[in-house]
């Protein structure tokens, strides 16, 4: 797909390894994003997936390269550690976006559209179109504030807190997202930003799809495998079910109860995330979260006239 698009596309000789669940070592794996980004010849690098473990390499990454040669990095879902990073140690405007395995038969016309506008154009991005048959994005709490892009998936905000690389939200527009986290887990983690103080400090809130998030999805056998290994605890509940379940809490109910009391401009539903039809968002460049007319504005341009 990249090449029909007249990208020159080179592989990483370890791009398969494994390593348990890692793609191969922390070593190897920082080197080869090492060796990318201090290529000449690079001009973009697109992580290949979500890339758990990414938070692992972020003491090995060179910096110094980066800020001496910036180029394009695309990527979501746990590359928001390295996007955290690349902001924090190199100034590097980088890009929210689908990794390559979103580029096969999971692509959309919106995705690809979106992403070679970002990742190309020298212009700003202006007001951010919405997939056919999509409504407009959900108000939780109305107003229009501006500032820099930051943010990503929630899973990883949260577990960058209290390190280096946490994200820093003030005077920013906030992305959030994540996927198969069910509402009480979105719920602490959002209790933990808020009390951390990043919730109030933010401009304005972005929150993009929230896939599979839902109360008893599928969970696992306490006690199996893919359960942990454990059994469970006397007092843990079990799934509900019947006249229980009616009482659930959605993973909706949890983003209204943190997130429409900031006093500030918050946006749900937007297509950004785990989803099918995805933005690209360039990280770091002045955006605008309009809750009056339910949209968000890339104010600035994230790519240089000349090629950087």
């Amino acid at each position: 797909m990249l090449e029909s698009l007249d990208f020159r596309v080179a592989l990483d000789p370890g791009l398969t390894a494994r390593k348990g669940y890692l793609a191969g070592p922390d070593e190897a794996r920082a080197e080869a994003l090492n060796k990318a980004l201090a290529d000449p010849d690079v001009r973009g690098v697109f992580c290949a997936r979500g890339g758990y473990g990414s938070s692992r390499i972020l003491g090995l990454i060179d910096y110094a390269a980066v800020r001496d040669d910036p180029k394009v990095f695309v990527g979501y879902s746990d590359i928001t550690a390295l996007h955290l990073a690349l902001a924090r140690e190199a100034g590097l405007v980088t890009f929210h976006g689908p990794g390559v395995e979103s580029l096969g038969e999971k692509l959309t016309r919106f995705t690809l559209d979106c992403l070679v506008r970002a990742v190309t154009s020298t212009d700003p991005l202006d007001v951010l179109p919405l997939p056919e048959d999509r409504p407009a994005g959900e108000v939780l709490s109305a107003g229009r504030a501006s500032g820099p892009l930051t943010g990503g998936n929630l899973s990883l905000l949260s577990a960058l807190m209290g390190t280096p690389y946490e994200v820093d939200t003030r005077g920013a527009v906030l992305l959030i997202e994540d996927v198969r986290e069910e509402p009480y887990r979105v719920d602490r983690m959002l209790t933990q930003l808020t009390l951390a103080g990043k919730l109030a400090s933010a401009a304005a809130v972005a929150v993009g799809e929230m896939v599979d998030c839902t109360t008893g999805r599928g969970r696992p056998e306490p006690g199996s495998p893919e359960g942990g290994g454990r059994a469970p605890y006397e007092d843990e509940a079990e799934t509900p079910t019947g006249d229980e379940a009616g009482d659930l809490v959605s993973v909706d109910d949890v983003l209204a109860d943190r997130l429409a009391g900031l006093g500030r401009p918050v946006l749900g539903g937007l297509p950004f995330g785990h989803g099918y039809d995805k933005w690209t968002l360039p990280l770091g460049v002045t955006a605008t979260v309009d809750a009056y007319k339910a949209r968000l504005i890339v104010e600035e341009a994230a790519c240089a006239g000349d090629g950087s």
